[in-house]
């Protein structure tokens, strides 16, 4: 009998090596223990420090009614760059204050704490009201009607270079002006926001709940939680949005807005300038955070996805789901990957196109770039989340990074997806994403903008006030809103060059007037998928990145981003001192491979900054603005620094 060799597979191959390993190849790779234990981390952001001695900016976190959003409070002044901030009791002042600022939310005051902010004030303090007491209405300078009003819009003054009107999404109670000077108003012609010069003090006055106000524009309506609103198949995020942010107001990042006129009014109270840090790293004007959700994509297709990236300088974070296995599938694939790296035969074994084994993740992370996970949650959010964590961490993909965005953008709850997440160690979600009938105007035009209000992010916070560690990073440049990706009929029908005109202009004007870091969404399936398709978004992907790195924007990975963040919080001020003239701090700032940048004031009272120097050295001119004010720019180094910066009468 005539017997012809057949070429062997292979799968053929390694079905052959499992079965001569014994037990499915598991004594080469370990038995694998199912279930794994999920990783649990505490889910609340760390509280401010006390205060212990001076500190130029102070928030009084006395116990006040549920919900309470104080808390939310200082996670809005980080963002803005306020460090040095310290948390206080006002039923126990024990350190030397004068010459602070003092936030106060809406904790009933006891009549001796009332007394004593009136003494602070008068003396020279400057006082922030987020809808506080009544009982501090004179030190306001306005008389309360005792009638609560809904209004959904805010006007400020042009003099505080905050572009209005801005949504609200809470009540506000009905004042009158006595002696106040109105900063902000509302549709009616209420005062929603005052400044009142009080004895040598100053006191601003904000008549709704700020931070509340922010939560619910970043958030959305929490109301309609679990409900789908938005057309397209699956709870998602944007669900929460839809006819709760204004369409003709969408290219406003109005949360931040909101925020920066709360930085402008301590500037203004303040009895002394106080610095900040700007938004990102190395002074540039705004950020690109690239990401792209890849599913089943093989390393070729990353490559070429990655290639367009780091033609620009850039790092990008993957979102990876491996294609289903079974225990043995999955043992099979780790086999080939460790056969594909032994001489002689590896390259055969590997083939042409493999998936990405732990070894190609090693090297994309060398590089700089980012590999995590993205989730499937259709049978739960729980099990999703777990599931997928597993597959993870057993095809030998972990440790598992620090950010994540869900398949489909599937949201549960108003921050059920944050909790989960954050017992992961996860702390920074994309899943608020600039897609869909969300952002479509009822005349079928679409919008480019910002769904959560927002170009920077903020942790999320419960309907109660907790604050959750994990940031909220929104995604606002997508491919798949701007490009028939993959033909759902839900996106504006453009090709890469029109696409990309349209992400310039976005960035553009957040270099121009609102500084954020856009979130970018370029899936790596289209290079798998191959055709028209792909040419047209790797056009897109290229022209967009091609402008913000010519334009001396960071392309960055969301990991990397979050690091950024952290070394800004980790960021200190003390030994501050003011003499009319003279700013003398120290500042401690940890190493970072992306600096972080001070701003100190360029004019404070009737006095103009004249010379700064940091550790001796004279740092040269350069200026930026936030909210119609103009700031000295001078880059830190990592460890503690001494700055002194002097003024001069005008």
């Amino acid at each position: 009998m005539h017997y012809v060799q057949r070429p062997i597979t292979r799968r053929a191959f390694l079905s052959g090596m499992l079965a001569a390993t014994g037990l499915g190849g598991m004594v080469a790779f370990g038995i694998e223990q199912w279930p794994l234990s999920a990783p649990t981390t505490n889910i609340k952001a760390p509280p401010l420090p006390q205060a212990r001695g001076f500190a130029p900016l102070l928030l009084a976190q006395d116990r006040a009614p549920q919900p309470d959003f104080t808390a939310y409070l200082a996670e809005i002044l980080r963002a803005e760059g306020f460090f040095g901030l310290r948390q206080i009791s006002l039923r126990q002042i024990n350190s030397d204050i004068n010459g602070a600022v003092i936030i106060v939310g809406s904790a009933p005051l006891p009549k001796e704490s009332v007394e004593w902010l009136y003494q602070f004030v008068r003396s020279g303090g400057g006082l922030i009201g987020i809808r506080p007491d009544p009982a501090l209405a004179e030190m306001f300078g306005v008389a309360y009607s005792g009638v609560v009003q809904r209004d959904d819009s805010l006007y400020p003054l042009p003099s505080t270079g905050i572009a209005g009107p801005l949504q609200l999404h809470t009540v506000y109670d009905r004042v009158r002006l006595r002696s106040a000077e109105p900063v902000a108003s509302s549709s009616y012609g209420d005062p929603l926001v005052t400044i009142h010069q009080f004895g040598a003090g100053r006191a601003a006055l904000w008549t709704f709940d700020l931070a509340q106000t922010i939560a619910l524009i970043r958030q959305g309506n929490p109301v309609w939680i679990n409900q789908e609103r938005d057309l397209m198949e699956g709870l998602r995020a944007s669900d929460l949005f839809v006819d709760w942010i204004d369409l003709e107001r969408i290219a406003i990042p109005q949360a931040d807005e909101h925020q920066r006129l709360l930085s402008r009014m301590i500037d203004e109270v303040s009895p002394m300038p106080i610095p900040r840090l700007w938004y990102f790293p190395d002074n540039a004007a705004s950020a690109i955070i690239a990401t792209g959700d890849a599913h089943g994509s093989r390393v070729s297709h990353i490559e070429q996805w990655l290639s367009i990236i780091e033609r620009h300088a850039g790092l990008a974070s993957i979102y990876y789901t491996p294609p289903p296995a079974n225990t043995a599938g999955r043992l099979t694939r780790k086999l080939r990957w460790t056969l594909s790296r032994t001489p002689l035969i590896g390259a055969a074994i590997a083939g042409d196109d493999p998936l990405p084994g732990p070894h190609h993740v090693r090297e994309w992370r060398d590089r700089g770039h980012e590999f995590g996970m993205h989730p499937y949650v259709e049978a739960g959010l729980e099990a999703g989340y777990y599931q997928h964590w597993c597959e993870f961490i057993k095809l030998g993909y972990g440790p598992l990074p620090p950010t994540v965005r869900t398949h489909r953008i599937l949201w549960h709850g108003w921050v059920d997806n944050a909790i989960v997440q954050a017992a992961y160690g996860i702390r920074m979600n994309l899943d608020h994403y600039h897609s869909g009938p969300a952002v479509r105007k009822p005349d079928g035009t679409w919008t480019m903008g910002y769904l959560n209000g927002s170009g920077l992010p903020l942790r999320f916070v419960s309907d109660d006030g907790t604050v959750i560690d994990v940031y909220q990073q929104a995604t606002h440049l997508v491919d798949e809103h701007l490009m028939p990706v993959f033909q759902t009929g839900f996106d504006v029908g453009l090709d890469g060059a029109r696409a990309a005109i349209q992400s310039i202009a976005q960035i553009a004007a957040s270099i121009d007037r609102y500084p954020a870091a856009l979130g970018l969404q370029c899936h790596v399936d289209p290079f798998l998928i191959g055709g028209p398709i792909a040419q047209e978004v790797a056009r897109w992907l290229d022209q967009t990145l091609g402008y913000a790195a010519g334009m001396g924007l960071p392309i960055m990975t969301a990991e990397r981003w979050l690091n950024f963040i952290d070394a800004r919080q980790a960021s200190d001020l003390f030994d501050v001192n003011w003499n009319g003239q003279r700013l003398t701090t120290t500042i401690s700032a940890p190493p970072s491979r992306l600096s972080l940048t001070l701003l100190v004031p360029e004019t404070h009272r009737k006095t103009h900054l004249r010379t700064i120097h940091l550790n001796t050295e004279r740092i040269p001119l350069q200026q930026r603005q936030i909210a119609g004010k103009t700031y000295r720019v001078l880059r830190l180094r990592g460890g503690q620094q001494q700055m002194i910066a002097d003024y001069a009468s005008l």
